[in-house]
């Protein structure tokens, strides 16, 4: 009888050997590209120059050719460098992209501008000088663009734009830096304001009472019952020259007509003022718990519900 032999040792697997699909072209491309990409730093530079202004102090009183006006003497300076953090270590005031592309254009070691570097640190030794005239920094030169960031870094001494300062402002600042663009949206939106106040005194030039009652408002001061129309045109061509949004602010008030009725009715003793206040009848021209102010009044007054009492003033006034 045939014999037949069942062989049960497993057969070893052969290994299939890892087969890479072949890169097409364009993905070779597009793995080189961002190599080059990855290893290339970016440019941080601007094509930008920064005004840095001096912050005068007004409450010293003195005019502007005092040397001492402003709360700096002239000649005098500031130095400002790099701030410290509260554990003795240098702030760092590049980011990582601008301090590589820095040290590439500046030909500089790489880590020289390391804040962390042990010897011959370079922000130990960075210093930017700053008096009461303006410097200017050209952003697109890295020594300048260094002590621009350096400056931002003093976050109290050195406001960092001029919408900051007029939205934002510190005691504590000194400077501030203006942008080139910052200087041409002001001329700007000063021109535009301008316009807008010369439309404005058009709309009130026949109206007596109401350029007395702006001029008042602006000044601070009574102006007479009896001046010329042209006199009190030129005061507000004057005001709308030093301080156009002022005049602005106060000409586009919608309590502005019935402020004028308060004026008009203090002058033929309709309504009293005593101080700041305004009463009529004897009484306060405000709600409960308000000061009757000019403002507070004039809001009072224009309440619906105390509409009579206005018609009732402004017939006394015309009578």
């Amino acid at each position: 009888m045939e014999e037949f032999v069942i062989d049960n040792t497993e057969k070893a697997e052969i290994p299939m050997e890892k087969v890479e699909k072949p890169l097409h072209k364009k993905d070779v491309n597009k793995r080189a590209d961002r190599q080059v990409v990855a290893d290339q730093p970016i440019n941080c530079l601007k094509n930008e120059r920064v005004t840095v202004k001096f912050i005068p102090n007004e409450t010293g009183g003195l005019d502007k050719r005092h040397p001492y006006y402003g709360g700096k003497v002239d000649g005098a300076f500031t130095f400002v460098t790099v701030p410290m953090l509260k554990n003795g270590t240098i702030a760092n005031p590049l980011t990582k992209a601008e301090k590589e592309y820095l040290e590439d254009i500046m030909q500089l070691d790489y880590g020289a501008l390391s804040v962390y570097k042990k010897e011959d640190n370079y922000w130990e030794n960075l210093i930017v000088r700053l008096g009461k005239e303006d410097t200017i920094l050209d952003l697109s030169v890295p020594t300048d663009y260094i002590k621009y960031k350096v400056l931002l870094a003093n976050k109290d001494l050195i406001c960092p734009s001029m919408k900051d300062l007029e939205e934002k402002p510190k005691a504590t600042y000194q400077y501030v830096m203006v942008a080139d663009t910052d200087v041409f949206n002001e001329a700007s939106n000063r021109t535009s304001n301008k316009m807008k106040c010369y439309e404005e005194l058009g709309r009130i030039r026949d109206d007596k009472d109401a350029m007395r009652c702006v001029i008042q408002t602006i000044a601070g001061r009574q102006v007479d019952i009896n001046s010329k129309v042209e006199f009190m045109r030129d005061r507000l061509v004057d005001i709308i020259d030093s301080n156009p949004k002022r005049f602005l602010n106060v000409v586009t008030d919608p309590l502005l007509q019935i402020k004028v009725t308060l004026m008009r009715a203090v002058e033929e003793k309709v309504v009293s003022r005593r101080g700041d206040y305004y009463y009529y009848d004897g009484e306060p021209l405000c709600g409960d718990n308000e000061s009757p102010t000019i403002t507070v009044a004039a809001k009072y007054l224009g309440l619906p519900k105390n509409q009579e009492l206005l018609f009732s003033i402004q017939a006394k006034i015309n009578r």
